[in-house]
């Protein structure tokens, strides 16, 4: 398998950012509490020549619906912690700014081909895939010593092990979407692709007792 790392921050108050970092082969992993280490690490792997996947706990992608009976309606499968009310929008905003602070912080060192599609990043087409975390529930440890990173831990440790048994699919999915975290990239300066922003990407959401 291709080496790959895979990389997750739990969005957040400043106080309760935290990330986790884990490559596959060797298994190396690292984690923190700050965006600007989320940077580094990213930076330093790209510049080692290792694919990254970046994600970020918060809704990246929302529905585009073609009809105004549509609007303010989860996405299909967000199981009832919709992007659109109560903690999830709170988490959209706050993601939208931190995304784009880690990917303008990377730009300044690195220009990553990026990508929504996991293939592209194994193939060796992409250097830097960007996913979404949706950790939420039982699949929370609220007993862990620092909560933030382990639900990032556990994001990280559910796509490591789909991409290992090769079943990895998005537990979210709209046929048509805004993809905020395309908008991001594009104001960073980490792709000029227009296309990006009708592209959803993969939503890994962790089974309960992750």
């Amino acid at each position: 398998m291709t080496e790959i790392s895979i990389v997750a921050v739990d969005i957040g108050s400043l106080v309760n950012i935290g990330w986790w970092r884990e490559v596959s082969a060797p298994k190396l992993t690292s984690s923190g509490r700050d965006l600007d280490a989320v940077a580094d690490v990213v930076v330093a792997d790209l510049r080692a020549g290792t694919p990254v996947a970046l994600g970020f706990e918060a809704p990246l992608f929302v529905p585009r619906p073609s009809s105004h009976a549509r609007l303010n309606k989860q996405r299909l499968g967000d199981g009832g912690r919709p992007w659109c009310a109560g903690a999830g929008t709170g988490a959209l905003a706050l993601g939208i700014q931190h995304a784009t602070y880690v990917f303008e912080r990377i730009a300044a060192q690195e220009k990553p081909r990026v990508t929504f599609d996991l293939d592209a990043l194994m193939s060796g087409d992409a250097d830097l895939l960007i996913w979404e975390a949706f950790v939420s529930g039982d699949a929370k440890n609220r007993a862990a010593a620092n909560p933030h990173v382990d639900d990032a831990r556990v994001a990280v440790q559910d796509l490591a092990g789909r991409i290992t048994k090769d079943k990895v699919t998005s537990d979210v999915v709209e046929p048509d979407v805004l993809n905020l975290a395309a908008a991001c990239l594009l104001g960073a300066g980490l792709t000029s692709d227009v296309g990006l922003l009708k592209q959803s990407c993969i939503v890994v959401k962790p089974p309960s007792g992750s």
